[in-house]
Formats: structure tokens, C-alpha cells, sequence
């Protein structure tokens, strides 16, 4: 069980364990802790603060950003970004003795939503540096020095990125080949290698660089610690460290602007690197710890950052889908009239209302510092991204054909340009960035099932005699038969005057009640597959999809009944419960699904694909292979 999730080894040892509460955690466990769910709204203050912030914001964006333009012309003007400088929006995470305005997670995902609302790709520009650029690796892991010599920079004048992906790893963050190795005088280190998608790197002046570090384990003070090994040395491996990198160093070289299918706006780069020089006073934190700091750093892209601006792209959205059901009348009925649209629309409201407060909740957690947030912020990233592009295209359908036209096309003949189909296409980026989708839901699993997982390892070491795995084996069955047992006995509600009221009583009970039946369903299946339970990623995606749903449903009760005690918002509830009803319907699709067998028949026929086996699919046209649509090198 140890060799779980193969390919993530090194993950898997730069990982921490959980280490605060954590609510995803307990659900996966049967015994989900409400209370941790119990955040406390803003401070007054805190809230003006953020109030004032968006009114500046905001006024900016009316009279200086054409989003428009920025879809046109892919390119963000410079006296946009310069604006945004002197607002200080890139230094809101930044705290106020390093020059930036100290925002909370909470007033950070507000503005970030507001810009969004606008522009997703100028609310992405805005996030990069202060969510994966140099400023929150440095705050997190850099020391005094590293802070305030960078951090007034990156608050009032030079954009930053992040340079993890290459051309061969992918999400593999683990398997980098990028090198960087300790010069023979061990004043820099000469970086070699390729970066791939790194946004904001046209037009940054640093990055945070994950490179691959020659190096040797030392004791020191009791503990491992690994210590860079001058050029030529030998090195016991090659270890994960960050560096900052100065983007006008010699032998860097930005390759190409990269094009995707949207986000036209973006400034995403292929960078190479030869004999780049690094000083050494520029790694940041410890040798061998650039991985964990990386995948430490992604939960605020996962679960601030992604989150705002997805909730923003669909607001932008809402408002003109319900002008367009309105107005548009086919057949002498307006759309607005006819039940398909309204359960259509009806889904996309209580759909917004959970993508808000389940948003809402993760920067609240992250907040109060006191919470092991990256389950939730994880959870928060899949689910956002994916509903706001199925959001999205369900406001397409709405608009019809008007819904496929470009918005510049549209506004030629004096039609709204609003352009849902420029919003369709930059969706799918959400749903890739920062963890893929098809990542992120098998290390959700494993995160919430983590406490097992370590358990059981022992009983699967390889090197163990029959009479160690029948002692391991009883050992487990010790603790397992009563814990599975539990699983049948329904626990109480927190005692706390929010589980009082009815429909926050009622859901709770559900969950809690589902949350020992997905607990059942977790272990059968680990007990079933046992060390193979790795490659059913099958089932690991019905686990993570029913636990999302039920936090989901949590977040939106509560939220609900915070908004009705505060404001006085009795109409959320018909959100909540509207959310509630489509994802009770898809949980218990989803547990069905998990007796199904079907999948493993496709699961075959994809296999059989792959080798060849049903050439006729490809018959009846020009036959080509990807290779065939590589450039040819031009004669002479």
C-alpha cells in the first residue's frame, strides 16, 4: 500500500501530513466535524477595508480597462498593468511593512472575483505573482533579506511568475529536469533546461524557478538536511529546490509566446535556459525543499485564486443570460416562459449560490490559520472550474446561435457584445491550471484517506515474513472491526445555535449520515483491491466527487442561513436547496455507479484502442498521425 499512486513518489515524501483539522478529512473517516465549518464573518474593519478597495477597483475597470480590446488584440496594455500598480492590487497579499496592502484571503478572493467579473484575464495577470510568482514562496519560505528587497518590488512595479511545468512533466511536478548545480567557487549556480507555460513570463522580471540541485545528505542537530554539491562532486541525488531568477540573467531566453484556444490575453511563455547563473543568496528556504514549497504555494492558487476567478466569469455571466431569456421570444413565447429554461436556469442559480459559498468558506479557513486547508482548497479548484464551464455553456445554450458568435461580430451590426463564447473557451483553462481536474480528484482521495492509507502500509512492506503480515493483519482487524461498526451508529450534530435551524438541521443530518456510508464504501473498496487500489481511479473519482458534493452542500446550508440571520436574505434558500436537490441527485448516482462494473468494459476497449486493435475508425478519410502535423524544416 506504500507504493500508492505510483508516479508520485517524490510527492509523496515532499508531502506534510495533515497536521491542523481538517473537515474533508473527517468526512472521509465517517465522522465529518461541522464545527470546523463555523467561520466567523469579516471584521467590520477588515470588510470596509475590502469595500473601499473594490469601489477603486472597480471605478479603474469602468474608465480604463476595454476587455473588449484585451480579447482583440491579445495584449493587456501596459498603462493597465502600470494602473493596477498604483492601486496596489499586485501587492494585496503582500503585508503593509513590505509596501503591499496586507489583504486577508477573504478581501484578496473579493477583488479577484470584481476583476474577473471584468476581465478573467486580467484578474488571472493579477493573481499569478501573488499566488505562485516569487512574493508568496518568499513570504512562506524566504528570509529577511529576500523580503525586503523583493517584496516593495513585486507590491509597486516588476511582475513575477512561476516556472514548475516543462515540456515532458506535465502535472508530474515531481519528475523536473531543469538543473541547477553549485558552480566550483559556490557563489552561484548554473541552471540548465526548459520551462513550459509559465504565466506572466513575457513579461516578467522574476520567477520563482524549481529546478533539480546536486546534492548530499548531511546530520546536522539531529535531522536530515541536503547540502548542494559543488560542480564535478559526486551527489547522492538530485533534490527539488526554488530559486528567485532574475529574468534579464544571461542565457535565458523566452522561446515563444505561447497561443491557446482562449485566455487570448495571457502572457504565457516556453523558456530555455544555458549556463544561467543564479546567486546562491537567491535560493529560497532550504536545498531540497523546492518541491514541498511548491505544492504548498499551489493551495492558494487551488483554492484563492482559481475559485475568484471562476466565481467572477460567472456572475459576468448571469445577469445577461436572464436579459437574453427575457427578451428572446421564439414561436410567440418568450424563453423565459418555457420549463426546459427555467430548470436550466433554476440549476445555474443554485449552482452560482454553492460555488460562492464553498469559495467563500476555503478563504475564511485559510484565514484563520489554524485549519489543514488543502483537501478544501483542492475540492474548491475541481469544483469551481468545473461547474463554472458547465455554468457557461448552459448560458450559451440560452443565447443560442448569438451564444457561438464572437462578441466583435455580434456588435458589428449593433447586437450586445457580450461574449459568452470568449468565456466558454477561457474556462477551460481553470479546469487545467494549477491541477489538472484528473490529478487533483486522485490526491484528494488519497489526502482524505491518508489515515488509512499509513495504517495499512506496514502490512504491505515487501520485506516482511508470512508470521510479521499475520501479526500486521491482526493488528488491523484490532482496530477496523469496531471501527466499521461505528460506521453503522448515526453521531449528533454540533450544539451550536447554526444546526438549530431546520433546513441547516436537516442537510447536516444528511451528510453526516452519507459521510459514514462513503466511509464504508472508501474501506470495502481498499480492503477489495488492496495494493491495486491505485489504478482504480475508477472509484477514486466517484469517492472524491460524492465528498466534494457534500462539502459543497455544508458550505451552501450554512451559508445560506449565515446570510439570512445577518442580512435578512430569506430567498437564498431557495439557492440552497436547489443546489442541494441536484447534487443529492448526482451522490446517489455516484454510489451507484461504484457497484457498477461497466467502466472496466470501457476502461478494456480504451486499452484495446490504443494498440491498434479497430483501425477502421480512422478509414474514410486522410489517414494522419500527430507526427504528421509537425512543422517540416524549410528547405535550404
Amino acid at each position: 500500500m506504500s507504493t500508492l499512486f505510483k508516479g508520485f513518489e517524490r510527492i509523496e515524501e515532499a508531502r506534510e501530513r495533515l497536521t491542523g483539522a481538517s473537515f474533508l478529512a473527517g468526512l472521509y473517516d465517517g465522522k465529518p466535524d461541522f464545527t470546523l465549518l463555523l467561520t466567523p464573518p469579516q471584521p467590520p474593519e477588515e470588510k470596509a477595508a475590502g469595500d473601499a478597495f473594490c469601489q477603486r477597483v472597480e471605478t479603474f475597470l469602468r474608465h480604463e480597462v476595454d476587455p473588449g480590446a484585451i480579447e482583440r488584440q491579445a495584449k493587456i496594455p501596459d498603462t493597465v498593468i502600470q494602473g493596477l500598480f498604483k492601486l496596489g492590487a499586485f501587492g494585496m497579499k503582500i503585508p503593509k511593512e513590505y509596501g503591499g496592502q496586507g489583504f486577508s484571503y477573504t478581501n484578496y478572493g473579493r477583488v479577484l472575483t470584481l476583476i474577473a467579473g471584468w476581465s478573467n484575464i486580467l484578474a488571472l495577470t493579477v493573481a499569478v505573482p501573488q499566488s505562485i510568482g516569487i512574493a508568496m514562496p518568499i513570504l512562506l519560505f524566504g528570509n529577511e533579506d529576500q523580503k525586503r528587497k523583493y517584496l516593495p518590488l513585486v507590491a509597486r512595479e516588476a511582475i513575477s511568475a512561476f516556472a514548475l511545468t516543462e515540456p515532458l512533466t506535465g502535472s508530474d511536478a515531481a519528475h523536473v529536469r531543469t538543473e541547477a548545480v553549485l558552480d566550483r567557487t559556490g557563489s552561484h549556480f548554473l541552471v540548465n533546461g526548459e520551462k513550459l507555460w509559465c504565466t506572466n513570463g513575457p513579461i516578467a522580471r522574476y520567477l520563482t524557478l524549481i529546478a533539480r540541485v546536486p546534492a548530499k545528505r548531511v546530520l546536522r542537530d539531529g535531522r536530515i538536511e541536503w547540502v548542494a554539491v559543488h560542480e564535478g562532486q559526486g551527489a547522492d541525488d538530485r533534490v527539488h529546490t526554488a530559486f528567485i531568477l532574475d529574468m534579464s540573467a544571461p542565457g535565458l531566453c523566452v522561446r515563444q509566446r505561447c497561443q491557446f484556444e482562449g485566455c487570448r490575453g495571457i502572457e504565457n511563455a516556453h523558456i530555455t535556459l544555458k549556463q544561467v547563473q543564479i546567486p546562491v543568496e537567491n535560493v529560497i528556504g532550504e536545498v531540497g525543499k523546492g518541491l514541498k514549497y511548491a505544492l504548498t504555494i499551489l493551495n492558494v492558487g487551488r483554492g484563492v485564486s482559481i475559485p475568484a476567478i471562476c466565481l467572477g466569469m460567472a456572475k459576468q455571466a448571469w445577469q445577461p443570460t436572464l436579459d437574453r431569456a427575457n427578451a428572446r421570444v421564439t414561436f410567440q413565447k418568450p424563453l423565459a416562459e418555457r420549463q426546459t429554461q427555467q430548470i436550466r436556469l433554476g440549476d445555474m442559480a443554485g449552482h452560482l449560490f454553492a460555488m460562492e459559498a464553498l469559495a467563500m468558506l476555503v478563504w475564511r479557513l485559510a484565514d484563520q490559520h489554524r485549519h489543514d486547508i488543502r483537501i478544501e482548497a483542492a475540492v474548491a479548484k475541481v469544483f469551481c472550474s468545473e461547474h463554472t464551464i458547465r455554468f457557461l455553456r448552459d448560458a450559451q445554450i440560452l443565447f443560442g446561435g448569438m451564444g457561438y458568435e464572437t462578441a466583435e461580430s455580434k456588435g458589428l451590426r449593433g447586437e450586445p457584445a457580450f461574449g459568452i463564447e470568449q468565456l466558454v473557451r477561457d474556462a477551460e483553462m481553470y479546469r487545467i491550471g494549477e491541477g489538472a481536474t484528473d490529478i487533483l480528484r486522485p490526491f484528494i482521495v488519497r489526502e482524505g484517506l491518508s489515515h488509512h492509507l499509513d495504517r495499512a502500509k506496514a502490512l504491505y512492506a515487501g520485506d516482511l515474513s508470512i508470521l510479521d503480515q499475520s501479526r500486521q493483519a491482526l493488528k488491523l482487524a484490532g482496530f477496523y472491526i469496531p471501527w466499521y461498526l461505528r460506521q453503522w451508529l448515526k453521531r449528533p450534530l454540533p450544539a451550536c445555535p447554526e444546526f438549530t435551524h431546520p433546513q441547516v438541521g436537516t442537510m447536516a443530518r444528511y451528510v453526516e449520515r452519507t459521510s459514514r456510508r462513503l466511509a464504508r464504501d472508501c474501506f470495502r473498496a481498499m480492503v477489495q483491491f488492496q495494493a491495486s487500489f491505485q489504478d482504480e481511479q475508477r472509484l477514486q473519482n466517484l469517492f472524491e466527487s460524492i465528498g466534494e458534493d457534500l462539502l459543497a452542500m455544508s458550505a451552501t446550508v450554512l451559508y445560506a442561513e449565515e446570510q439570512t440571520r445577518l442580512e435578512g436574505r430569506t430567498t437564498v434558500w431557495e439557492l440552497a436547496e436547489a443546489f442541494c436537490a441536484c447534487a443529492k441527485r448526482r451522490v446517489i448516482q455516484r454510489f451507484a455507479e461504484c457497484r457498477d462494473q461497466g467502466d472496466h468494459l470501457t476502461a478494456t476497449t480504451g486499452m484495446q484502442a490504443l494498440k491498434g486493435y479497430y483501425p477502421s475508425l480512422s478509414s474514410g478519410i486522410v489517414h494522419r498521425r500527430l507526427e504528421d502535423y509537425r512543422a517540416k524544416p524549410r528547405a535550404g
